[in-house]
């Protein structure tokens, strides 16, 4: 339920009997308060009048501050349109960020706002990332004041350039510039900037090539033979490697949030950490095989990794725990690797490229591979498996001669 009332400010304005108009947004019981530019006595105030007569005609301009009221309103109700077109998160203080950001022109104060907003639907990995970039182009700039139109092409490669110093990949370089380019094209749809008014309108913008070390099946098989104390940290590293890559590849943040109520009639049941989407998978006999070393655990959470001794209901203590527990599993794999003499640089990543990898040599159906995956379309896909075209070259080649 979303509602708009308008109230008067519980404290008198210092020397004067009147109180500053304020708009109470409330969604599911929720609320959120907007401060209006407009002020009145409490005698000319009608707290059960409907929305554009709250003012009585008794004050001197009332059908202003009424017309001004509607006017709110009418935005916050609009905002809402918006958000439901788009499947967004709605709540009192996401509407209520929406009515009051900037129309200025200031990159920064724009920006800061964009990420309030992420920060408040739960997109913390995305809030991160573009604060890491607002975070380094005022490092670079030097000064907390930067105008959209002072980014312009020139100022980009200068920007690039300072990156590269910085030791940057270029792939890290790509993903930054992106992120601005995403920030004006934002901008422009909100309004704060004319269409068109952006230096990436022929500004191609170089991608890295990121590698992606994946593992063949004789790999996979070494990893599995390493005589590991059992119940030891490394015990379960190697478990929940190899766990991810017999069901496809699933993401670190999936496996170290999944607990037995993901196991359902025979499948894995569960929705995407990452996307948020319900993704199934069969459970074959290795991962079968898997879970049952932790059946008598006690514990809510399959991996002993996360705990059911803390509240995770915080979406950003929740996404730090996850950052750290993933570093803590690399740096075990690391070890894992030299165990199993396998020289290349194995993450919790690793898995899932070796997945695609293996599955995409097994398989030319790339629609099934992409459901398997959990990508949202075939282009995604096809993208993530770019990165493997050189063996498919070779593939190519050896089947030729």
């Amino acid at each position: 339920m979303i509602s708009f009332n308008i109230e008067l400010n519980s404290k008198p304005i210092t020397d004067s009997n009147e109180h500053n108009l304020l708009l109470r947004i409330t969604v599911n019981r929720k609320h959120a308060r907007i401060a209006l530019m407009y002020s009145v006595a409490p005698s000319y105030f009608n707290p059960k009048a409907k929305i554009g007569n709250n003012i009585r005609s008794s004050h001197p301009n009332h059908t202003k501050i009424n017309k001004h009221i509607e006017d709110k309103v009418s935005m916050g109700k609009d905002i809402i349109n918006d958000l439901e077109k788009e499947g967004q998160l709605i709540t009192a203080e996401i509407i209520k960020l929406k009515m009051t950001e900037p129309k200025s022109h200031s990159f920064f104060a724009f920006s800061d706002v964009f990420t309030k907003q992420l920060k408040a639907t739960g997109n913390i990995g995305s809030y991160k990332k573009y604060t890491a970039v607002v975070n380094s182009l005022k490092n670079f700039f030097g000064t907390d004041t930067l105008l959209f139109e002072e980014i312009d092409v020139k100022f980009i490669a200068e920007y690039q350039a300072f990156l590269k110093k910085e030791e940057k990949e270029q792939t890290t370089i790509a993903g930054y510039t992106s992120k601005i380019r995403s920030l004006f094209n934002k901008a422009i749809r909100n309004g704060n900037l004319k269409y068109g008014a952006t230096p990436f309108i022929n500004y191609k913008i170089k991608q890295g090539s990121p590698q992606k070390d994946r593992l063949n099946l004789e790999e996979i098989v070494k990893i599995e033979e390493l005589n590991i104390k059992e119940n030891s940290l490394l015990w379960h590293v190697r478990n929940t490697f190899l766990f991810a890559f017999y069901n496809a590849g699933i993401r670190i943040s999936d496996i170290l949030l999944m607990t037995w109520d993901n196991i359902q009639d025979g499948r894995l049941v569960y929705n995407m950490f990452k996307t948020k989407k319900l993704h199934s998978l069969i459970l074959k006999e290795k991962p079968l095989a898997i879970l049952e070393k932790y059946r008598n655990s006690g514990a809510s959470f399959i991996f002993p990794f996360l705990s059911d001794r803390f509240d995770y209901s915080d979406p950003v203590f929740l996404h730090n725990q996850i950052g750290s527990k993933t570093a803590l599993i690399n740096s075990y794999l690391k070890d894992i690797a030299t165990m199993a003499k396998i020289g290349k640089n194995v993450t919790t990543h690793t898995a899932r490229h070796s997945f695609a990898d293996i599955a995409r040599q097994k398989t030319d159906n790339i629609y099934n591979l992409s459901k398997t995956l959990g990508h949202s379309s075939l282009k995604v896909t096809e993208a993530y498996l770019a990165s493997f075209d050189d063996q498919a070259v070779d593939d190519t080649l050896d089947k030729m001669f």
